[in-house]
């Protein structure tokens, strides 16, 4: 058979015109950069976005702040504080080598550490102003004068604002910007004290507040009038933010309708540092243990405060006279001071806490709770509050404190190891201390 017919070939293809190709590619070009400009442009228009969102609102970017103020390598101020090795069968374990306290700890598992427990949203941070420092300092000084500004002065409604950096006083008489600017400075002072401590903890008024907010009442019937606890020099009240204060504990008094007069009876400033600590922690005070909260306001509290000054060098002597004032016995060169038992303080909430201010148990409860901060500041391993910097650092991530606790203050040691550390390390200092039991809830582990 023939070979079937060949299929005809196919047409040629459409010739495609040169003019129309270049314009076509021409198009394509133009449309390529005109992407890469938009792109270029949106990512501009991102970076200023961001830039501007770093710069004026979101405190919470770490090139904007100090996250953390980590401990130092180098050992800190012992202030006059003796070795703390312990020497005796209470405190045997901690003086061999295989004790926790000198043996290092290995670093726990931080998936498993952190995976137990709830944890709390982290605390908003805010824009750092004034840094922390990152040993502990001899003193801590404001410079000059506070400057005052009159924001109303308004005697028809027995209001009297007045402005300094960083507080709002609100007076119910016309104390004037002459005595503000006399008592701004322990305000003032306070705050500076509260920033640049190695605890880094950055305080900040409350959320669109510009400014700290205080009362100063004329009277102490307008004082006792706030709701001021029975006896009190001074209070920080948590509902609304704001420290009230009769104008005689700031060292002066009212004459007549108009004028204030300084009152050279008033000798010491403690009672006032202490609500304004309590005041400059406001954003950590729900995170924290009433043992911290009240150790730092009382710390703070004992601190020498001479013309704007905080002396921090010499802080044993006058804890010694603290504790002498609160029930401490001299026993020759020694002092015997009655406490808490640790496992008790370390597990009482706000509620015990405030149902045993009257008497002996609220004098035995402050000194038992500044004892336990100092000795974390200054006397526990290193002496550079390294772990109650940590234990600081990760509640402000939301971990609960006992968790914390475990691992940056305990870390590794139980809690009777602990206390037999806590124990010589003030016998060294010559604080004897003797232990109450309440029959309280314990810190568990």
């Amino acid at each position: 058979m023939p070979p079937p017919p060949l299929a005809p070939p196919a047409p040629p293809a459409a010739p495609v015109q040169k003019r129309r190709a270049g314009t076509t590619a021409g198009l394509r070009t133009v449309a390529r950069a005109m992407g890469w400009l938009a792109v270029t442009a949106l990512v501009a228009f991102s970076g200023m976005i961001i830039l501007t969102w770093d710069h004026q609102t979101d405190a919470r970017s770490a090139s904007l702040r100090v996250a953390s103020i980590e401990a130092p390598a180098t050992k800190a101020l012992s202030l006059n504080a003796g070795p703390a090795s312990p020497q005796d069968a209470l405190e045997g374990a901690a003086d061999s080598p295989e004790s926790p306290q000198n043996t290092p700890v290995p670093a726990a598992d931080e998936s498993a550490a952190h995976a137990a427990g709830p944890r709390l949203p982290a605390l908003p941070s805010p824009v750092l102003e004034l840094p922390a420092m990152r040993e502990w300092p001899r003193s801590i000084a404001l410079k000059g004068t506070p400057e005052v500004r009159v924001v109303s002065e308004d005697p028809q409604k027995d209001e009297f604002i007045y402005h300094t950096e960083h507080f709002e006083f609100c007076c119910d008489a016309p104390v004037g910007p002459d005595a503000v600017r006399h008592f701004a400075r322990v305000f003032e002072a306070t705050w500076m004290l509260n920033c640049q401590l190695p605890l880094d903890l950055r305080p900040a008024p409350e959320t669109m507040r510009k400014w700290f907010r205080a009362c100063i009442l004329s009277t102490d019937e307008s004082y006792a009038a706030t709701g001021a606890p029975a006896g009190s020099s001074g209070y920080y009240s948590r509902a609304d933010k704001t420290i009230y204060v009769p104008i005689s504990s700031l060292g002066m008094k009212l004459v007549g309708q108009k004028r204030v007069m300084l009152d050279q009876s008033v000798e010491s400033n403690d009672t006032l540092i202490h609500e304004i600590t309590h005041q400059m922690m406001g954003r950590w005070l729900p995170r924290l243990p009433i043992w911290f909260a009240e150790g730092a306001a009382e710390y703070n509290g004992i601190t020498d405060f001479v013309h704007g000054r905080f002396f921090l060098s010499g802080m044993e002597s006058r804890l010694k006279n603290h504790l002498r004032a609160s029930g401490g016995q001299s026993a020759g060169s020694a002092i015997r001071f009655t406490m808490l038992r640790l496992p008790e303080l370390l597990a009482m909430d706000h509620r015990t806490w405030a149902s045993g201010l009257s008497g002996v148990a609220g004098k035995e409860n402050y000194a038992s709770a500044l004892l336990l901060t100092y000795f974390l500041y200054h006397l526990d391993r290193d002496r550079n509050a390294a772990g109650i910097i940590a234990w600081l650092r990760d509640i402000e991530k939301g971990r609960p404190h006992e968790q914390a606790f475990k691992e940056h203050i305990l870390a590794g040691r139980n809690l009777l190891q602990f206390e037999a550390q806590f124990i010589h390390a003030w016998r060294q200092t010559g604080i004897e201390l003797q232990f109450v039991r309440r029959g309280g809830a314990e810190f568990q582990l």
